[in-house]
């Protein structure tokens, strides 16, 4: 972000964190039924919107973070990791995020999938049920029950609630498991993921 607009470390963080804030209160009321659903990108401009109300944010810097989505940079071991899930396995993406900005998301990061499903797919966000519902319909017939990789607590969670199987891996911005959480699966990261998914299933 900083990159983009020039802002100080401390202004940019102050912004990531109201726009990440609005985007989160609104994918709340939308699962809710509070409000209509709105794709994520478009959440995204009324929270810019929202930052140039409330002159945190220019015109011209809004504008040039329109689509910042979809150039966020992957973490290390997610372009070697899903290269070799890819090869062992059938991975579906399943994300909030809106079908533009995954398409964008993937072309620039350089994501491998077999396919991409979006919170759009189901026309709310997670963790409500409909949108992992989305991702069990989409599971070949021969895999088996999938998993759901990820490094949220609360989204797996609710993806074991929908009859999924779960699998954790942390990330620092990421919701780490309570107490009571039994996931099946818990990797340091997604390479590891993958030896012990070659594990489970030799």
């Amino acid at each position: 972000m900083s990159a983009r607009t020039g802002a100080d470390s401390g202004a940019a963080a102050e912004v990531a964190r109201r726009w990440l804030g609005h985007v989160a209160e609104q994918e709340r009321a939308i699962v809710e039924g509070r409000r209509a659903f709105e794709p994520s990108h478009e959440l995204d401009r009324e929270a810019l919107s929202l930052l140039v109300s409330e002159r945190l944010l220019s015109a011209d810097d809004a504008d040039r973070l329109a689509d910042a989505s979809e150039w966020l940079e992957p973490w290390p071991d997610t372009v070697a990791g899903l290269e070799l899930l890819a090869a062992d396995c059938t991975v579906l993406g399943l994300s909030n995020a809106s079908r533009r900005v995954l398409a964008g998301l993937s072309t620039h990061a350089g994501l491998r999938w077999h396919q991409v499903l979006s919170a759009q797919d189901a026309g709310t966000y997670k963790p409500g049920p409909e949108v992992y519902e989305v991702a069990m319909a989409s599971t070949p017939a021969d895999s088996g029950v999938p998993f759901m990789v990820a490094a949220h607590g609360w989204d797996l969670r609710a993806a074991a609630a929908a009859g999924m199987r779960t699998a954790y891996v942390p990330r620092a911005d990421g919701d780490p498991p309570g107490p009571g959480d039994t996931f099946d699966l818990r990797a340091t990261n997604l390479l590891d993921l993958h030896a012990q998914l070659l594990d489970l299933f030799r």
